[in-house]
């Protein structure tokens, strides 16, 4: 019996009647085109099965939709290389990692970006929600494809009609969030727009408006941030005590420059042999209504103390324009502060306001003369730990290589307490020459004697330099030698350190690694 010549049904349920019929073996062949693709059963009925099956799919998707709803999307560029196979292997590690990955996950979008390379197309919907969390990372790598993603999947015009019309609605935090936008894209207008009826919102509203303020603060902002020290919100004022500081030419930089300068002076008086000695004049000051206007006034604790009168002066100079003390040098003023019977509020209330304004030249002078203090180089001032402490936040003022400069030169002289209170601050990353240095220095210290591995211990600084330190295959060689002699008998909690820190240098710059051109034989080149 010769086979019936096949039959060119279309589909649809057509090959239903034709299996009953005939015989899933003779049914009509499925018609050409892209479902037909997806048929690859080798037996007569599955095949069969398969077909309807798609074909029920395929009906069911268009269910319920008008003509004009079923529109192409739009075609998927991509932007830039794809980042290599060896990078994007990690960078799946990564995203399965959890919350414990999210540093290296930023890193490795920072590196990619950096090598202008995007992320591949097979890990962007498990990028996707991190862009919550790293928004900026995820946008330079996988941006504009997460954008056409979500457009494919009808989620833009949602998110585009999603948060309030404008700063007037929605929640508090809405609202601040869209005054803030509204801010930074035009300043005056914004403040224009927020005066009128500032007074009838809520004060918690009133109070995180008044904070929004300060996204491109000026001088315009002066007057209506003087009539918020009237406000009747506690909050709104200290929001306004906060911002007006930072105004050097405003009416309230004036009182404080006006009240520092009646808190202290600057004697000169004449010595026999010639030359002058200068000595720092202290009137302290009274409180008073105005001074509580301006957000000086002691608290509890200090009451109590009885040191009111020291607690609004370290208030008024923490407020006061540094150009109420040009008059002098600003490394006298310091150096005349240290001396001083009330050196703590004096000391800390300048150093308020170079924190503040960072000023390049008391930056500086801090910096000098702090470190000429701790070295017992001024007369009459004692080695402490609070002025270390002090002395460190002052370096960490200076640009991040002026910082390196000054740190490299402790290290050379193997202050270990010094080297380590200065690494618990300073700029997020290290250069190469300083991170060898460093590392370095972290060997001879991790074979010295109890107690100075003991030191290095304190603090959990060692770990913390993993962040820090420049990754390449030198440093993390170095730090897996440095492991290697540590004996975890001898201190755990300093063999646990440096356990983190091979491991974590190891792995960043691993990750540079999968990053770098692939050679003929299947290496990486090494830079």
């Amino acid at each position: 019996m010769t086979e019936a010549a096949p039959l060119t049904a279309g589909d649809g349920w057509e090959p239903v009647l034709a299996a009953a019929l005939l015989g899933a073996e003779r049914a009509p062949p499925a018609a050409p085109g892209p479902l037909a693709d997806f048929i690859a059963e080798a037996d007569a009925g599955g095949a069969l099965l398969a077909r309807l099956a798609a074909h029920g799919a395929l009906h069911r998707a268009g269910a319920g939709l008008r003509p004009e709803a079923l529109v192409t999307t739009e075609p998927r560029e991509a932007f830039g290389p794809e980042c290599p196979f060896a990078a994007a292997t990690r960078l799946y590690g990564f995203l399965v990692g959890g919350h414990a990955a999210r540093r290296r996950l930023e890193e490795w979008c920072a590196l990619a970006a950096a090598a202008g390379m995007r992320a591949p197309v097979w890990l962007l919907q498990a990028l996707a929600p991190h862009r919550d969390t790293l928004p900026e990372a995820v946008d330079r790598v996988a941006g504009p494809e997460l954008a056409w993603l979500a457009r494919a999947c009808g989620e833009g015009a949602a998110e585009a009609t999603e948060g309030p019309a404008d700063w007037t609605e929605g929640t508090l935090g809405e609202r601040r969030a869209a005054f803030a936008a509204f801010r930074a894209h035009d300043p005056e207008a914004a403040r224009a727009a927020l005066e009128p009826d500032f007074r009838k919102e809520k004060a918690d509203l009133r109070e995180a408006l008044v904070e929004a303020l300060e996204t491109r603060l000026s001088q315009a902002d002066e007057l209506f941030l003087e009539a918020c020290l009237d406000d009747r919100g506690g909050g709104v004022r200290l929001a306004a005590q906060r911002l007006l500081p930072r105004l050097a030419g405003s009416r309230y930089a004036a009182r404080m420059a006006e009240r520092a300068r009646a808190a202290l002076r600057i004697e000169g008086k004449r010595r026999l042999l010639g030359g002058t000695t200068d000595t720092l004049v202290v009137t302290l000051p009274e409180e008073s209504s105005d001074l509580a206007r301006d957000g000086v006034a002691a608290n509890t604790w200090e009451s109590r103390g009885g040191g009111t009168r020291a607690a609004l002066l370290r208030g008024i100079l923490a407020r006061a324009p540094l150009h109420a003390f040009a008059e002098h040098p600003p490394r006298l003023w310091i150096e005349l502060a240290l001396r001083s019977e009330w050196s703590e509020p004096i000391v800390d209330g300048l150093f308020s306001t170079i924190q503040r304004t960072r000023d390049p030249a008391w930056t500086h002078a801090a910096a000098d003369v702090l470190a000429e203090a701790y070295a017992e180089k001024i007369k009459g001032v004692r080695r402490t730990n609070p002025l270390l402490g002090l002395w460190a936040q002052a370096l960490d003022l200076l640009p991040g290589a002026e910082w390196e400069a000054r740190v490299a030169d402790q290290i050379r002289d193997r202050r270990i307490e010094t080297v380590l209170a200065l690494l618990a601050r300073g700029p997020e990353h290290f250069s190469a020459p300083f991170s060898a240095a460093l590392l370095d220095w972290l060997a001879l210290v991790s074979r010295g004697s109890d107690s100075l591995r003991k030191d290095l211990a304190k603090g959990w600084i060692v770990e913390r330099l993993a962040e820090r330190l420049a990754p390449s295959d030198a440093a993390a060689s170095a730090a897996a030698a440095i492991l290697a002699r540590s004996d975890e008998a001898e201190g755990e909690r300093l063999h646990n350190q440096l356990t983190t820190l091979a491991e974590t240098l190891a792995l960043r710059a691993a990750m540079r690694r999968d990053f770098q051109p692939v050679t003929t034989t299947g290496e990486s080149t090494r830079g």
